[in-house]
């Protein structure tokens, strides 16, 4: 995205924010509330990157003096930064319903959402339990004492192990059914941050990928989102610094279309296909002073992805993905990786307790296939492709 379009889209977010009406945040939350009870904004809005979300806390009567202890969220999508609203609501609603009924992983209890404007607030919104605790960002995990890290892996570990028991025949995300109540898993496309990001730079990547298209082969997803990665060159010139820089990089990136090709497993292509959380940063994890983790927060990006780009998070050092390329930050990340593997792999066992051979454990065996080769980073690059510039490509090729 320009510089032009990414001042105009903040203006335009903080109109739209301003244009918020508080008294109508309240009325809301105290219309979905069992009880009717009134409620006030008690602390300031969090603005993340996509939603805005208004903390609120019910009165035991209209006088305001005493609170009751219960809190809510009222999380509102930021309109003028989303190129498919409704489309990203639905499939967030859809998937935190699946969470709550198949998984145990720790999300926020949903209260009540809607997908249109009719309502007080005249906007979409959905209604959150409040969560206490703090994000993970604020802890730096890779200094953690050795006890504290082994057991902090042990739960993140979990909640891969949660997901990964859950396949699917096809590449695509959760959306409510005709009705907005209930989640379905048919056709709808894995919608992501980069066709978000590039639709609203006018680079239409529906071009390549249709609101009902899903993939049945990772060859075809892989092939797609190098297709939309490459457009950025070819459409947005501005990217670009120079013809010496533009050659680089059009040579690096059509380059690692044949790395990439090369590197799907034949056995993998066709699936099964896993749900992947689509934004499992740190920020997204809220942790206790225990470091227990009390709740995996924006489920919005959510979908299926192949088996070869379920893998460890990029975090654990706490850089961001071209950090830990670097060759020191490298071998220090792939360390904190291991011992989240080995946590993980202690866990699986008890998912498959028939299972001896614990090399033969279905997602310890697929880590052991990656652990020490670059699959590791390029399936990152795949599933962060704003990364896949001309450094990550470069690093490929």
């Amino acid at each position: 995205m320009d510089e032009i379009t990414r001042h105009r889209i903040e203006k335009e977010i903080e109109q739209f924010i301003a244009s918020i009406d508080r008294s109508a945040v309240c009325e809301l939350a105290s219309a979905y509330h069992p009880k009717k009870q009134p409620c006030r904004i008690f602390d300031v809005e969090k603005k993340g990157a996509f939603n805005i979300c208004f903390p609120v806390e019910f009165l035991e009567d209209a006088t305001g003096a005493r609170a009751t202890g219960e809190r809510w969220m009222v999380r509102i999508p930021l309109l003028p930064r989303l190129a498919f609203p409704e489309e990203k609501l639905r499939g967030e609603i859809a998937t935190m319903k699946f969470i709550a009924e198949k998984t145990t992983i720790p999300i926020p209890y949903l209260h009540g959402y809607s997908i249109g404007k009719v309502n007080v607030l005249g906007l979409p919104f959905m209604l959150l339990e409040f969560i206490d605790g703090k994000p993970l960002i604020n802890v730096n995990v890779s200094e953690l004492p050795d006890a504290e890290m082994r057991r902090f892996f042990a739960k993140l570990g979990d909640i891969y192990l949660q997901l990964f028991q859950h396949k699917f025949d096809h590449i695509g995300a959760l959306t409510l059914d005709s009705n907005n109540e209930h989640w379905v898993f048919e056709n709808n496309r894995p919608l992501s941050v980069l066709m978000n990001e590039q639709t609203l730079a006018n680079l239409n990547p529906c071009r390549f990928i249709s609101p009902n298209q899903v993939y049945h082969s990772t060859v075809d997803y892989v092939f797609m989102i190098h297709q939309a990665i490459l457009d950025d060159l070819h459409r947005v010139p501005g990217s670009i610094s120079s013809e010496e820089d533009a050659r680089a990089y059009l040579y690096n990136i059509h380059q690692s279309r044949q790395y990439l090709m090369e590197w799907i497993k034949p056995e993998l292509n066709h699936g099964p296909f896993v749900l992947m959380h689509g934004d499992l940063r740190s920020s997204n994890i809220i942790v206790d002073d225990n470091l227990n983790i009390v709740s995996v927060l924006d489920w919005e990006w959510t979908h299926t992805i192949p088996a070869q780009m379920f893998v460890a998070p990029s975090w654990f050092t706490g850089y961001e993905l071209i950090g830990v390329t670097k060759e020191y930050d490298r071998l220090h990340y792939e360390a904190l990786v291991f011992n989240f593997e080995m946590e993980t792999r202690a866990i699986e066992r008890r998912y498959h307790p028939e299972c001896r051979d614990i090399r033969e454990l279905p997602l310890a065996k697929l880590w052991t296939k990656s652990f020490g080769s670059p699959d590791l980073f390029i399936a990152h690059g795949l599933m962060q492709p704003l990364y896949f510039g001309n450094r990550m490509s470069r690093k490929l090729s």
